[in-house]
């Protein structure tokens, strides 16, 4: 099969022409900061922007024209702080990551086969809420050699039995991760009940970069009673509104609590002495009757600080 090549057309003069040339905004200096910041923080994993998602990243309503023209002004050479090639913004130097992008995208496309057949199993289970492709910092921007990791939703009090349902499954498909062998395989080490959709009890205190666009980036696979919009709106990603949730027919009264527990402590049992040890007691792990978060290594505190030293050794010696 042929593979796709990825390529973005940068704007074009007729794109531009109901827009003032020479955009330059009150708070140039600010929006040069923000614009360094989105950039430099997708550069920790190779991953160059095209104008639009530098937009939608900054959280800013601005037109696309005039955020393009003030981006042409920083791919200026010889002293300029980013650089462009086929309508990708990267630091100056990056240029071979816009390569890395293309490649990764095809990698990308195979692994969310893979999750999607995955989610149709998961979501026969009542108790599956929301099924979402995580810890994809940038769309389609997976390696070859990585797992697939997935960010599930249960109805509330379901977490343990909807951890064991999905886990059970594909280790009985032989897609779980083992040491050495990670490619295309299953990471579900990620769940949270339909009640704790607010996850910033999680957020490092500080700089928690990482944390904060891996809200925004889920890639939704299944997503039942409004789920998805519930979450965004819980993580003041979108605004509060009102809405409609239909009766929920996964509660199926005493039987299904006691089956939790019964989850609960055969899974306790079985969890390895490592992850015990750091339960409630590292980044990566929390275990309660509504969030399972069990990652052996969580990263966020090493990408905020490389995030920090980045910005901070740009802006010196831009100035």
């Amino acid at each position: 099969m042929k593979k796709a090549i990825l390529k973005f057309r940068p704007l074009s003069a007729r794109d531009k022409i109901n827009f003032m040339p020479d955009y330059a905004p009150d708070n140039a200096p600010e929006m040069k900061k923000a614009i360094i910041g989105v950039i430099a923080f997708f550069d920790l994993f190779d991953y160059p922007l095209t104008v639009y998602e530098i937009r939608e990243r900054l959280g800013r309503q601005m037109a696309l024209a005039e955020l393009a023209d003030f981006l042409d002004r920083l791919v200026v050479p010889p002293a300029a702080v980013l650089a462009e090639k086929n309508g990708f913004y990267f630091l100056s130097g990056r240029e071979d990551i816009v390569t890395v992008r293309q490649k990764r995208h095809n990698y990308g496309a195979r692994k969310i086969k893979i999750a999607r057949r995955f989610t149709r199993i998961f979501s026969f289970l009542p108790f599956v809420r929301l099924v979402a492709l995580a810890n994809s910092i940038g769309q389609y921007n997976l390696r070859d050699g990585s797992d697939i990791d997935f960010f599930i939703v249960s109805s509330p009090r379901r977490v343990w039995l909807t951890r064991l349902y999905c886990t059970g499954l594909a280790k009985l498909l032989n897609r779980r991760p083992r040491v050495g062998s990670k490619r295309d395989t299953i990471c579900l080490s990620f769940y949270a009940a339909a009640d704790h959709l607010c996850l910033d009890d999680l957020r490092l205190e500080g700089n928690d970069p990482y944390f904060d666009y891996w809200r925004r980036s889920l890639l939704v696979l299944y997503n039942r009673n409004d789920t998805y919009k519930k979450f965004l709106q819980a993580n003041g990603l979108a605004p509060r509104a009102a809405v409609s949730s239909p009766p929920d027919k996964s509660r199926i009264g005493g039987a299904a609590d006691k089956l939790e527990a019964i989850a609960k402590k055969f899974q306790l049992f079985i969890m390895p002495a490592e992850l015990k040890a750091a339960i409630n007691n590292s980044d990566g792990v929390v275990v309660n009757d509504s969030i399972l978060k069990l990652y052996r290594r969580d990263r966020r505190r090493e990408y905020a600080e490389k995030y920090e030293h980045k910005v901070n050794e740009i802006i010196k010696e831009d100035n």
